[in-house]
Formats: structure tokens, sequence, C-alpha cells
């Protein structure tokens, strides 16, 4: 768009109170408006055009200086001093001839400028300007904008990392819209404009106190659990756990599921309400179930399974809750601390006399299997051995889709250097389909073992695609030829139709509450953490979204042992000194006989109420 000149410009403005009769004095409205709007669209436009730095000023094209000072004339208000330094003397004019300015508009052949219709766009401008006091932007949590992070529209990061360099050497690979500055508070900025995801909190430690006492001492766990049983069994006694039953409720949530499944709008919404009355975020375990699934079956209803899914991934739960739930649910249950113990004492007896060990690590997550790991190998007879970690995830959404990868390697970083034990980390945030071999940079005088616990029930299956993305990491990982694959599988199934699936999802999360319900005190507020923010996240996913929205996709071990030697693995056998030393550990924390621990075709099963939940096994490629 071109512009009028200087001259022009002025000359339009002169003839401003001829317009018309009737508005003799319209070329003072400006002036006559409150000071206070025209500072605040000043401020603001100050803002946006000052933005860029000095040595992008020099690169503008001229014809933009001449609007942006004539812009200032036709205000009435004098050019910044900067931008009038910035007007050098060499640099050409406007264009005389243009016939159009940013408050003129064309008539025919001649341009006329309406000064009331400048007024009224100045003064719907100061209704959705910030005002001068408050010019923040809010960085607010809006999915649609960016899409889920497993629709594969996030490039591949990847972060490299070792005990001997500076945590600058983290690298990123991101798009950009415009020229990326090196300030990465102003990039978030730019960017922020186009895609309000929420802001990370960067000043979170790596570690502290808190994760050494719980990553690190396992003895800890023994006055954490007589002390939880201890409170349970002082409310049982007193009372204040009461069992209050819901006959109907459960029968109320599947004929809501046929309702839905049969486009039944108006049943549908009446079950809804009776089941409202008989749910409860504070009550008993049956109560927060038909709580959560409610939500869930209400967002079906309304065709906002994915936007309300989308709104949990972006609450994004802290590292530090994160680390409070992991603290409280092995307290409660010994089903993750046993898999952790299972898995690190198989990597410890794999490399007894190794000198190099490359773990790559499938959904790392926050890292808190490691940390223990760092630790045993550094007292091991042999001497401390070079570790090497890839730690695997997918992106997450927003600006750094590799924060968690990072962050997670900050954290082994400190443990390595705490134990004295050569360390690199390399982070890969891509989906896991997309990874290639050259990838894991695999050296052949290294034990490899990659290790995965609980997390390829994330991975699409046959529904998604004939190549299905379970079956492809299957492939690559045999294809790396490791040493050990230790796999952990959660034990559940949901089946391709709603209904169906809506009762086995129903069955699952009854299960899971009344794990809670009778393990934690109701009031417990990371309780409510894992209920209100973690089972109801992945109820919505697994009952309100379809397609490749859907991420939540376990398979029994059963049909996980076919899948893994049809990809071309054979199972190992489970070393009974180490299944020993888990049943062990067991018992002597968890004498619930409500809990069970047991070996069939060469697994490892663990499980609640006489249901089995989590299960374990080795593989190496054929």
């Amino acid at each position: 768009m071109e512009n009028t000149s200087n001259d022009a410009v002025l000359k339009n403005k002169n003839a401003l109170p001829s317009v018309s009769d009737n508005n003799t004095n319209n070329d003072f409205v400006l002036k006559e408006n409150s000071n206070g709007m025209i500072d605040a669209t000043l401020n603001y436009l100050s803002k946006v055009l000052l933005e860029e730095e000095i040595h992008e000023k020099d690169n503008m094209n001229p014809a933009l200086w001449a609007m942006e000072k004539d812009f200032y004339n036709i205000l009435g208000q004098e050019y910044p001093f900067l931008l009038n330094n910035l007007l050098r003397s060499d640099q050409p004019e406007a264009d005389p001839t243009c016939s159009y300015s940013p408050w003129q508009y064309q008539i025919g052949s001649s341009t006329e400028v309406s000064v009331s219709g400048f007024n009224q766009v100045v003064e719907k401008g100061t209704n959705v300007l910030p005002s001068a006091d408050n010019m923040a932007i809010n960085f607010q949590p809006n999915m649609n904008l960016c899409p889920s992070v497993h629709k594969g529209s996030v490039d591949r990061v990847k972060v490299n990392l070792n005990n001997e360099e500076n945590e600058n050497q983290f690298s990123m690979i991101n798009r950009s819209r415009g020229k990326m500055k090196s300030n990465d508070q102003d990039l978030d900025l730019i960017e922020g404009r186009n895609c309000k995801i929420s802001t990370p909190n960067l000043e979170e430690p790596a570690k502290d106190a808190i994760f050494d006492e719980v990553l690190l001492c396992p003895d800890f766990y023994r006055k954490e659990v007589v002390g939880l049983r201890e409170i349970m069994q002082t409310n049982t006694c007193n009372g204040k756990k009461i069992q209050e039953k819901i006959p109907d409720v459960k029968d109320l949530l599947i004929c809501c599921s046929h309702s839905i499944a049969a486009n039944d709008r108006q049943t549908a919404e009446g079950l809804l309400k009776d089941i409202r009355k008989q749910s409860s975020l504070d009550g008993n375990g049956n109560q927060r179930l038909a709580h959560v699934l409610a939500d869930a079956l209400e967002a079906r209803l309304t065709v906002t399974g994915s936007e309300s899914y989308n709104r949990f991934v972006a609450k994004r739960i802290s590292t530090t809750d994160h680390l409070r739930v992991h603290r409280l649910y092995m307290t409660a249950a010994p089903f993750l601390g046993i898999s952790l113990y299972f898995a690190n004492q198989t990597i410890l007896k794999a490399v007894e006399k190794a000198s190099k060990l490359h773990i790559i690590d499938f959904g790392i997550y926050i890292g808190y299997q490691w940390p223990s790991l760092i630790q045993n190998l550094s007292n091991r007879k042999g001497g401390a051995i070079k570790l090497r970690i890839t730690g695997i995830e997918f992106p997450r959404p927003g600006f750094r889709p590799a924060e968690l990868v990072e962050e997670t390697g900050r954290r082994l970083i400190e443990y390595a250097r705490m134990f004295n034990v050569p360390f690199e980390y390399h982070g890969i945030a891509s989906q896991w389909e997309t990874i290639g071999v050259n990838d894991f940079k695999i050296e052949t005088d290294e034990v490899l073992i990659v290790n995965s616990i609980y997390r390829f029930r994330q991975l699409g299956d046959e529904t998604v695609g004939l190549d299905c993305p379970r079956d492809k990491v299957l492939r690559l990982i045999r294809h790396v030829r490791p040493h050990i694959f230790i796999f952990g599988n959660f034990n559940w199934t949901f089946g391709p139709f709603f209904v169906t699936r809506f009762k086995q999802a129903m069955s699952l999360y009854e299960t899971m509450f009344d794990l809670l319900d009778t393990l934690i005190p109701r009031d417990d507020k990371v309780r409510q953490i894992i209920e209100r923010d973690m089972f109801a996240r992945d109820a919505i996913n697994c009952i309100a979204c379809e397609g490749t929205t859907r991420i939540e996709r376990p398979e029994t071990y059963k049909r996980w042992h076919q899948r893994i030697v049809r990809a071309g693995f054979e199972q190992l056998p489970l070393d009974p000194i180490i299944v020993k030393k888990c049943k062990k550990t067991f018992g002597k924390f968890y004498d619930d006989e409500r809990f069970f621990a047991e070996e069939e075709s060469n697994w490892f099963l663990q499980g609640w109420r006489g249901r089995t939940l989590y299960g374990l096994s080795t593989w190496k490629p054929k």
C-alpha cells in the first residue's frame, strides 16, 4: 500500500474543518476528547511500532516511515525523536501521487478525509485496547489456536547435554512467523500474540531436597506408608469415613451412554441431571466417579471432547505437583515403586561388567526412574560407568515443545554430578513413530537398554491406520537391537465402539477411585490433583474423543505379548532373584491382602482386588 507525502497529508489536515458546515470544529475533536484515550492509543501504537530492534528499523521501507510520520501529523502530535533520527536525509520521499492514507477513503477519483469516521474508529479501538496503566498481554490457554501435540503439527526437537557442558547448549528447532529475536522473552511475546499458551515457569529448580528425599531414599516410604495407614485407620474408627452407596448411579451412567449413542439428546440431558444430583467432587469414591464420568458424557453429548481435553493439557501440572503425586501414589500403592525397582535391577544386572551404558527411554516424563539408578551405578564394584540416556517424549503444545525433556535433562545432569557419574543426555521431543535409528547415535561398544514403563498405551493402534504407530515403534526398537527391552504395560482395554468403551472405562475408573478412597483421606490435596486433573483428563479423552484425538488406548498384557512377538522379539524369563526382591519389598511395605503380585507366562503382574492393573516383562530381538 502506498502512502501520501507529508505535504499531502498536511493539506488534507488543514482542509478538515471544511468537510461540513455543521462540524466546523471537527479538526479539534481529538483535542476535546480525553487525553487518556489519546495517550492509551499512542502508547499502544508506540509499543507496536517501536517493538523491533533499531537495526530492524534501518531495514524498514522508507514508505513505511513516511506513513508513520503522516499518522502522527494527522493526530496533531510531534513525530517521536527516535524515528526522526531514523528518517535520514538520503532516504527518498514517499510518492506524492498516492491517493490513500491510513485515515482516508477514496470516492471515485477524489480523496476525502472522514473526521467522524476517524473518531468512530478511535472510539472503537479504545474499547478493546488495554489501558495506559495496564499494557500487559494475557497469555491464557487457547488450544483452538494451537492444535494438540498429538496431531503431528510440531516439529521434532532434539536436546543434547552432558555433565561437562553448559546448560546453554540446549538447542531447539522452532518455527517462527517472523524474524527471531535473540532474547527468548521477546520471542515469547511475539509468538504469544498468535498462540495463547501459558508461559512455563522457568524459575522452577531442576532438583531440590524434596526430589532427593522422594527419588533417592527408599526407606523414606516405610515411614510414609505407616503414617498413611494410621490416618486411614483413625478415620475409620472415628466414623469419619462413611461408605455411602448409590444404588442407581451406574445404571444411570450406562443408560445415558446409550442415549448419547442413539443421539437422543433430550433423554441424555435428563439423565445427566439425575446423575449430577448423586455426584460430588468431595464425596465418596462412587460420587467422585459419577462426577468425572458425567463431565465426560456431557463433553461427548456437546461434541466438545477435544476442546475439553486440550484445556486439561494446556493447564499443565507443575513438576512439583507431579512429584507430590508420585510420592503419594508410591506411598499408597506399591505398583509404581515395584515397577521402577524391577526395571532398574534388570539394568544393573545387565551391566555388571560393562563400561558404557546407553538407555533409550520411551516416555521419560520427569525422569523419576533414573536418579536412583545413577546412585546405584556410582556404588558398583567395578567403578563408575559411563552413562548415556536418550529421553523421548511427545512434544508439548506452545512455544517450547521440548520443555519437558530439557527440564528432565537439567535434573539428571545434577544427579550425575552429585554422584560423579560420567553422563550424557540426549532429549527428543517428537511423535515416536517419526523417529529413526540415526536419532539415537548408537555406539558399538555400549550396552543398549530400551525402557518404557506404562507409556505405550498412548500410541495409536490399528484404528488409526493399517501401519499403526505402536507397531512401527516396536519395529524401530527391534532394528536398533538392544540387549534388553524392558516393557511395562497398563493392563486394560478400550473397545473401538463408544458404548462398549464407556463401560470399560467406567469399570477401570471404578477400580481406581475405589483404590484411592480406600487408601487416601478424601480431603487430601494431592488426591484431588490426581482425581480432578489426571483421572478427569484421561476419562474425557477416552470417552469423548475419537480418531487421532483419542490418546488413551490401553491393551491387555496378553494382546501386547502377541504384538511384541509379531514384531520380532522373544521373551526373556523373569529373573527369580529380582522377582523375589520385588515380592519381599511388596510384602514389607504393603501387607494389605487387597494387593497382589504374581507371575504368569514370564510376566510380573500386579493388581488390586483381583483385577490385574500392571504387567512387566523383558524381551530381546530374535
